[in-house]
């Protein structure tokens, strides 16, 4: 941490800002000074033997060059104490005044408008000594004593022990007090130098602790995110294996109690691979590889075709359906991840409104789109309101009931709203309701046709020969059984090696690789190798890894990568798809949560 200086970092702080701007100063005076200072030599030479002015001249330059020469270059030696380093602009600068108090010598030969030119003088390089040093005490008090200290003294003698008049006891009673006065104003300067500069440092100690903070949160982010991606990976091995299994009982000609079990078993099947494929939405939106489609749309149409979607959910739970959207508003957006959004949203409204209505409204305020859904449900307390956005954190589900989700929804919403601009409104009541309000400039918003869903296949894939590769002995007997079930050959094998004496026994019409094999093997460079061996074979990579990491290389890899547990349809239409591909054998895998 940065705090470990202690209290000693502060001071030192400030004085290597006070040599910084001594530095600083000393590379812009010298030349203002130096002519005063030859005017004044010059006005001395008219009154006084020559050789005396001349010779303060050539010291006052001469400490004016080493100034110019030393100064510069005390920030940067960190190899002196900081101490020692101020030391040393202590000393110069007393040299600075002493040669510049000299000056003074000349008062009794000078006449009184000259003497009143260099007194003038005098306290105007006091004054500005106080910006140029800050105001700080011993730097300040070595310039201004030796340099202005006997001024009252000068005046008060008059020039050599004449008798004193008002008007020399009057300018050196003000020389005195304005003396006095620029100390208490070096003090003031000095105060406010070390506030400035201290805040300033604390300023970036609390960044560097942001940051420190910032980089914490991001690997424990990153480490939430490994954590997840293996448990998705190691629940969806045995759920892939079970839903093959599942797939292929349902395909045999089976009746009555044994119907209605397989049935069930296939409910809760799909119902845990959607909780499953949450956690992949989340994978898929942290490793930035869904990319929107946008398109042009009529909200008022889109908002129609949702509210005909979702309206059975709506009464079958008791409320009323209400739908508010004008016609006209066309926008710009990617109309599946909105919809995705306004899915989630309406979902969990009906979830938590035991009565009274949910309404979809559709308005224009000041060039923005408002999309609101909103219900009459419980509401959402306001201490809990900024949480309700976070990965599994559910209102009112301490004992984590599987009916209610993984609290994942909203956390899916903000991801999707971030990624298509849309600012997400929150806007709740404990007990009377809560309404989300999609802020969307007009020129943003899309078309959003609904999702249609891909009817199973009814091709007959009798004779297609299939090569799996996986490593679990479990998943490649599922497979199996489920692809015998279709009428295919299946040929199995665990790793790259068998793989490959497989495919030129029996060449494939199509490849199943698993993403991730043993021995630090993977499907990408399984399928990369069949292909060397018997040439250009269509394959589809499946994966339970949700890592976003492994997200991108499939996708770099341009290899359609299908998430365990694989459904009898998605895997129908894949192979029918397959069979009446023609040109790129390999399909990019274009990633939609």
């Amino acid at each position: 941490m940065m705090q470990t200086a202690g209290a000693r970092a502060p001071r030192e702080e400030v004085h290597q800002r006070l040599l910084e701007l001594v530095a600083e100063q000393s590379r812009r005076v010298p030349v203002a000074v130096g002519c005063l200072l030859v005017v004044v030599a010059l006005m001395a030479a008219q009154r006084m033997p020559f050789w005396i002015p001349a010779l303060w001249l050539a010291l006052a330059i001469a400490v004016l060059l080493l100034r110019r020469h030393i100064l510069p270059r005390l920030p940067a030696r960190s190899d002196l104490p900081t101490s020692e380093r101020v030391r040393t602009a202590v000393i110069l600068s007393f040299a600075n005044g002493v040669v510049h108090g000299l000056m003074l010598a000349a008062f009794p030969w000078l006449l009184d408008t000259e003497r009143s030119f260099v007194t003038l003088l005098i306290l105007g390089l006091c004054t500005g000594a106080v910006g140029t040093t800050a105001g700080h005490r011993r730097i300040y008090l070595a310039y201004i004593l030796p340099a202005a200290g006997t001024l009252p003294l000068w005046w008060l003698l008059n020039g050599g022990g004449a008798a004193t008049g008002w008007t020399e006891l009057s300018l050196a009673v003000l020389a005195a007090m304005y003396l006095w006065l620029l100390v208490g104003v070096a003090n003031n300067a000095w105060r406010n130098f070390s506030e400035s500069v201290q805040i300033r440092f604390q300023d970036r100690e609390m960044a560097a602790q942001l940051r420190e903070a910032l980089a914490q949160a991001t690997q424990a982010n990153q480490a939430k995110t490994r954590f997840l991606a293996a448990a998705s990976h190691d629940l969806r091995q045995p759920l892939h294996t079970i839903g093959l299994l599942v797939a292929a009982l349902s395909l045999r000609p089976i009746e009555g109690r044994d119907r209605e079990v397989v049935d069930l078993l296939s409910q809760v099947t799909v119902a845990l691979s959607e909780q499953l494929d949450q956690l992949l939405d989340i994978s898929k939106l942290d490793a930035g590889i869904v990319e929107p489609d946008k398109k042009v749309v009529d909200l008022g149409d889109m908002l129609r075709m949702h509210h005909a979607e979702m309206r059975a959910a709506i009464e079958e739970r008791g409320l009323r359906a209400v739908l508010d959207a004008p016609t006209g508003v066309r926008c710009w957006t990617d109309p599946a991840l909105v919809l995705r959004v306004l899915r989630n949203l309406t979902e969990n409204a009906i979830k938590f409104t035991p009565r009274g209505q949910i309404a979809l409204r559709l308005r224009t305020v000041d060039g923005m789109a408002h999309i609101v859904v909103e219900d009459t449900g419980r509401g959402i307390p306001e201490a809990e309101q900024a949480m309700v956005f976070e990965e599994f954190y559910q209102v009112d589900n301490s004992e984590r009931d599987r009916t209610k989700g993984l609290g994942l929804g909203l956390s899916i919403v903000r991801r999707l709203c971030n990624l298509l601009g849309i600012t997400l409104e929150l806007h709740s009541v404990a007990g009377q309701g809560t309404t989300m309000t999609l802020k969307v400039p007009l020129e943003t918003i899309g078309l959003l046709a609904p999702a249609q869903a891909q009817p199973a296949s009814t091709e007959s894939f009798a004779g297609l020969t299939v090569l799996v590769i996986d490593d679990e002995r479990s998943v490649r007997m599922g497979m199996r059984v489920l692809l015998e079930e279709l009428g295919c050959r299946c040929v199995e094998a665990w790793s790259i090696a068998e793989a490959t004496h497989a495919a030129i026994a029996a060449p494939p019409n199509v490849i199943l690789a698993d993403m991730r094999l043993r021995n630090g093997e993977n499907g990408i460079a399984a399928i990369a190798a069949v292909v060397e061996a018997v040439g250009a074979t269509p394959a589809l990579l499946i994966s339970g890894d949700t890592a976003p990491d492994r997200l991108q290389e499939a996708n770099r890899a341009g290899i359609k990568l299908l998430h365990k547990p694989v459904s009898l349809p998605t895997l129908q239409a894949e192979l029918g798809r397959i069979l009446h591909q023609k040109g790129p054998r390999h399909e990019q895998h274009s990633a939609r949560p």
